[in-house]
């Protein structure tokens, strides 16, 4: 049984701390909860009374020898320092996408993951999802062959004006180092590096405060190259309604359609596109294909998922599911994505780090 401390009593970290203290996760137990505010203190006491409230993480650390790991769910600014102080204290770490703000900072908490002796961990819950789950397995399995494009619209995380105002931190680059690109998006993001590895170059289009009355982007275009001659289209926003979650992978031996996280559709050529462009004969052919369609229900909570799994992996019984080096691919493209942006040009990934932190330091202190 590992004891942890949850790090943030914000939106996410009240719904883990809910799901461990009722015993939803196996070998998991919750020690403490790291929380400012003085009403929500009363608010955790009043509901886990078994559970210690720290005001401060300076208490938490003094206690360290008495728990396991910890949960940060914290602004995205605070994630890297939080996880360098459990790191030296010899914690296991489940931290809140993303990592950091930075692909830059993130290099400095990264450990070889074969000879770590304690598990470090970054939740994302797309890979808990099961339709997902099962694309990976099938794109890996080269059910497709080689991939020839892909084309992601996620437009489906509305977001009012009250959203952006509800935190100060929130939608800022100050506070929270961007927008749409760097929060939601970090989702596709790692999905797209998990189904179809890292692209090497990233020409973006942001707007920045197109649906509300912010700084930061909430929407965007990006078109992704990688090395192997796949091309991708990811655009995405959080100001349409309805929104829509599509997703069409075209390769060698057919196409695969992804809708609404749900439903999934599987066009398989009788024969790769490449053969039939060596041997036939005809201008204009058509290929056979077989077409199969289901819907692929997911049967259990991901954050349920994540968190067991987050267990498991402290007791050496799994693997975790994303680690610190998946959290920073996933900035690298969003940093890249940013940068290309404001410079109007095509970047690599990953970028000049020194030259994308010049940039957003500009950017937070308004001189841009």
């Amino acid at each position: 049984m590992k004891k942890t401390v949850i790090v943030g009593y914000g939106n996410m970290g009240s719904r883990y701390a809910s799901k461990i203290y009722q015993a939803e996760i196996k070998d998991m137990l919750l020690y403490g909860i790291v929380c400012r505010n003085t009403e929500r203190q009363q608010e955790i006491k009043r509901k886990m009374p078994e559970v210690k409230v720290f005001p401060e993480e300076e208490s938490m650390f003094r206690e360290k020898e008495n728990f396991d790991s910890l949960i940060i769910t914290t602004p995205h600014k605070e994630h890297i320092r939080t996880v360098k102080r459990a790191q030296e204290a010899g914690l296991h770490i489940l931290c809140e996408k993303p990592l950091g703000v930075t692909a830059k900072e993130c290099s400095i908490v990264l450990k070889d993951t074969e000879t770590a002796k304690t598990v470090e961990a970054v939740i994302f819950n797309w890979r808990a999802k099961e339709i997902y789950r099962q694309l990976h397995e099938y794109l890996e399995g080269g059910g497709l062959g080689k991939l020839h494009q892909v084309v992601w619209i996620a437009n489906f995380w509305y977001r009012p004006e009250f959203y952006h105002k509800v935190s100060k931190w929130r939608s800022s680059w100050s506070g929270e180092g961007g927008g749409l690109l760097i929060n939601q998006c970090q989702h596709l993001l790692d999905m797209w590096n998990w189904l179809f590895g890292q692209p090497c170059e990233v020409s973006a289009r942001l707007g920045y405060g197109e649906y509300n009355h912010i700084e930061v982007d909430d929407k965007i275009s990006l078109f992704l190259r990688h090395e192997n001659g796949m091309w991708g289209n990811l655009i995405s926003s959080s100001g349409d309604s309805p929104g829509a979650c599509h997703l069409e992978i075209h390769g060698e031996w057919g196409k695969i359609v992804v809708e609404d996280n749900r439903f999934i559709r599987i066009c398989k050529n009788t024969v790769s596109t490449a053969s039939v462009s060596k041997m036939s004969g005809e201008i204009n052919p058509v290929i056979p294909f077989t077409e199969e369609s289901r819907e692929i229900k997911q049967e259990e909570d991901e954050y349920t998922i994540i968190l067991q799994n987050f267990a498991d992996a402290m007791e050496m019984r799994e693997k975790p599911l994303a680690v610190f080096a998946d959290g920073q691919k996933s900035l690298e493209i969003a940093n890249s994505g940013y940068l290309s942006s404001w410079k109007h040009a095509a970047v690599p990934v990953p970028c000049d780090q020194e030259e994308y932190c010049r940039e957003l330091e500009k950017r937070i202190t308004g001189l841009q």
